[in-house]
Parts: C-alpha cells; sequence; structure tokens
C-alpha cells in the first residue's frame, strides 16, 4: 500500500516575508505544491538539509516521531511532529513549534550580543565576525520597525536570520543569561581589543591619528584584534560651526584608561560617556577589570561597538615609555587638603588646557578602592572633583550624610567633560516663541 507524504502547507512568499515579515503564501497559481505531489516539488531536499543541520547541532534531530497519517488524508496538520529548524523557511507562528533544547556556539570564543541598541550597533559597525541573528516573534505580534530594521542589516551583511516563534523565547532568555533582550540576539566573535606596549609621540595638534606600539598576540587573537597601530583623533570640526570662539578646533589625543572597574554596568556606562565625549580611545589596564562581556555591550547602549580599545598588560612600563614620547597622565583621586582650585586641567586659569598642549591620559580607579597606588605615584597630576557639602580640609566628617565621592561612571564623564573643555549649547528660539505666544493670549 502506497502511503502519501503528509502535506506541510503551500509555498512560502518569501518576498513578502522580507518586506513586511508577516507569513503569506503564494497565489494559487504558482502555489505548485499545492497540486500533484502534496509532498511539494522541493520536500525531499528541503527535509534532508534540515535534517542534516540538525545532526550537526541538536541530538533531539533522530527522535522525530513516525507518521501516523492514513492514506488519502494528505491535509492533515503536523503538530504531532518535533519541531525541525530551518534557516531557508521559516516556522508558522504556531504554539506547537518546539525549539531545541541548546544552541552551540560557531566558535569557541563566540558571544551573544542582545538587545535592539546593542545588536543594531554592531551590524552598522562590523567590527565583529558575525554569525547569525534570532529575532523573536510571539504569536500574533506584527513585527516592530525595530525589528525590521535591525533584519535587514542582517541581510544587508549576508547575516543568516532565524525569526524565532513560540518557546523560543525561554532559549533567548538562555543567551541573555536572563537579561532583557528586547527579542533580538546576534551571535558574534568577541570585540577587537588591540594590545598596545605604549603610545608613540605625536608631532603636533593637527594630526588626524596617532600611533600605537603593539603588543604581543597570537594569530588567534589578531584574527580577532587586527594589528592596525594608527587610532584616530576625533577632533570634532562641526563644533567650529556652533561656538563663537575662533580657534582651531584641533587638538592633542585625549585617552581614557581604565583600572579595576570591575561592575560591567559602570564599565558600559563609562564607554558609552566617553564615546558620546569624543574621547579617542579606552585603555583597559590590569587583570581586575569587568571583561567586555554582552552584559557591559548593553550597557554601553552599542557605544562600545565603535569605540576604540585597547589593552595594556604592564602598566608601569607603558606609562613610562609613553611619558618619554611626550604624553601627560592624570590620576583621578579625592581631593586633599593641598589640592587646588583651578579652572581647567592643566594648569591655571591663564594657561591653555591640557588637551592644546600635550597628548593626554585620563586614568580612573575601581569603585571601591580607587587607581592603584603604582598608578597614582607614576602620574604627573591628580585630578579631582571638590564636594560641595564639605570642606576638604576637614575630610567627610564634615558631612552628616558622610558622601565622600560619586560614583565611577559619573566621576568618569564629568572629569572627561573637563579635559575635553567642551561647550555648552544653548538655543533660546524655542523659549523666545513661548514667551511671544504667551503675551498674544493675555492680550485676547
Amino acid at each position: 500500500m502506497n502511503v502519501k507524504k503528509p502535506f506541510l502547507g503551500p509555498q512560502f512568499d518569501e518576498d513578502e516575508f522580507i518586506r513586511s515579515g508577516s507569513f503569506k503564501k503564494l497565489p494559487r497559481e504558482e502555489d505548485k505544491g499545492a497540486k500533484g505531489d502534496k509532498s511539494g516539488p522541493d520536500y525531499k531536499q528541503g527535509r534532508r538539509g534540515r535534517v542534516a543541520s540538525l545532526d550537526r547541532s541538536d541530538s533531539s534531530a533522530q527522535d522525530l516521531r513516525p507518521s501516523k497519517q492514513k492514506p488519502g488524508n494528505a491535509r492533515r496538520k503536523v503538530g504531532q511532529y518535533t519541531h525541525e529548524s530551518t534557516d531557508q523557511v521559516p516556522e508558522r507562528v504556531k504554539a506547537h513549534v518546539l525549539p531545541p533544547t541548546e544552541i552551540p556556539y560557531t566558535t569557541p570564543a563566540s558571544q551573544f550580543v542582545f538587545g535592539t541598541a546593542a545588536v543594531e550597533a554592531a551590524l552598522r559597525c562590523t567590527r565583529r565576525q558575525l554569525y547569525k541573528l534570532y529575532i523573536y516573534q510571539s504569536e500574533g505580534e506584527s513585527l516592530s520597525e525595530a525589528k525590521s530594521a535591525i533584519r535587514k542589516l542582517a541581510l544587508l551583511n549576508n547575516v543568516p536570520v532565524k525569526m524565532a516563534f513560540a518557546e523560543w523565547d525561554r532559549l533567548l532568555d538562555k543567551m541573555s543569561a536572563g537579561r532583557p533582550h528586547n527579542g533580538v540576539v546576534l551571535e558574534a566573535s568577541p570585540l577587537p581589543q588591540l594590545p598596545v606596549a605604549h603610545f608613540h609621540q605625536v608631532a603636533s595638534v593637527q594630526e588626524e591619528n596617532f600611533q600605537v606600539e603593539l603588543g604581543v598576540q597570537s594569530r588567534e587573537e589578531a584574527a580577532v584584534n587586527g594589528t592596525d597601530t594608527l587610532v584616530p583623533i576625533n577632533h570634532a570640526r562641526w563644533l567650529a560651526d556652533n561656538s563663537e570662539s575662533t580657534d582651531s578646533t584641533h587638538r592633542y589625543p585625549v585617552v581614557l584608561l581604565l583600572d579595576g572597574v570591575q561592575d560591567p554596568g559602570n564599565m558600559g556606562a563609562i564607554i558609552r560617556s566617553a564615546y558620546y565625549l569624543g574621547i579617542d580611545a579606552v585603555v583597559l589596564a590590569g587583570r581586575n577589570s569587568a571583561p567586555l562581556t554582552p552584559v557591559t555591550i548593553k550597557a554601553s547602549a552599542g557605544a562600545a561597538e565603535n569605540m576604540p580599545l585597547l589593552a595594556v598588560r604592564n602598566e608601569q612600563e607603558f606609562i613610562a615609555r609613553s611619558k618619554e614620547n611626550g604624553w601627560r597622565f592624570f590620576a583621578a583621586d579625592m581631593p586633599g587638603p593641598a589640592s587646588q582650585a583651578v579652572a581647567q586641567i592643566g594648569g591655571g586659569t591663564a594657561d591653555a588646557p591640557a588637551v592644546a598642549q600635550a597628548p593626554c591620559v585620563l586614568m580612573m580607579g575601581s569603585e571601591g578602592t580607587g587607581l592603584s597606588s603604582h598608578l597614582l605615584s607614576a602620574a604627573d597630576a591628580k585630578v579631582g572633583i571638590p564636594g560641595a557639602r564639605f570642606d576638604p580640609r576637614f575630610g567627610v566628617e564634615s558631612d552628616p550624610a558622610r558622601v565622600d565621592s560619586l560614583n565611577v561612571s559619573v566621576a568618569a564623564a564629568l572629569l572627561m567633560e573637563r579635559i575635553l573643555q567642551l561647550p555648552v549649547m544653548v538655543d533660546e528660539s524655542s523659549v523666545k516663541k513661548t514667551k511671544k505666544t504667551t503675551k498674544g493670549r493675555s492680550r485676547k
């Protein structure tokens, strides 16, 4: 007796899916699988490909139940079958879709980047190797504009896209370690962290890049981190058109060095502020700093994807050699009795700011203990933000609340703004229009 194979539905309109995210079948005249062979013209070939992919990634692929379908009932639903993963034709949004028990990494060093902002930044900046994008769509939900834009970016970068449904949300929760992922997870290689031994001399304030001495790294690390020794300087030329000052917007490079910042949320917030304010690079020093995990990337709101990140193993040699090449180092520390209030970092009120004198490195320490002693002793000067509630001469005991410091991410943002001497943008046009409107109404 010949038993017909189950009919899995009409052919899928892939163009409509890419354009709008909705799952629609082809018109009847184009749906060749609806007539003749109930299995469809590409059924055997597609089924073999899916099972082969499951053999490599999911041990449950061999546990597919045999068909209990009666002869002649070719259009019977296939809800009793175990879910088969495919990269070619996404499954329909049905409650019976079962995800695999685990998702294998493409490489041992792969990471799952999650969150709308972080994933979109990774796709736009393309500093990583991108392996696969997972987008979750719940039953009855139309694909949002943010998810549609992310999917289009992935397709433009030739990144495979897996549309996930039903209980896949639990698997995405595992990928993000229980953190909010907004229904978007991207498997990618780690962010590049170029190892450096020291900084080279910067010839003039007009330079567009500064050069670093490359540190030791393996061939595998070089494949991820790269070997480019030039770091661009962000001169922010747009400020010249929005500032009353006629001075040149060119400056020496400014780098932020982080030592022992252990909280991934603080690390991400600092990188976000550094990127927004225009810091040229972030150096991760020491072995006690928080690694650049997906949690840190999400906390940076995607800024880490486009921020030059450098790694230093020997901090003392790095500082000594860089200082020989004209770099100045400022250590963030609590103001003491001998501290002197100045208008800008780099000297007194009559002096030019530090960024106009020499290339600078601002060093920030851990949340609890601050900078290491060997970094403090190697600095050219210590900088700090005085608290307005207590007198540094008498210590924190003069404040009843005993608040003696700021959060490290907040302190870093304030010090970076001070060293860069960024102007404040003011727009009074909307205020004047509001006043005129208010006066007109009062006259009536």
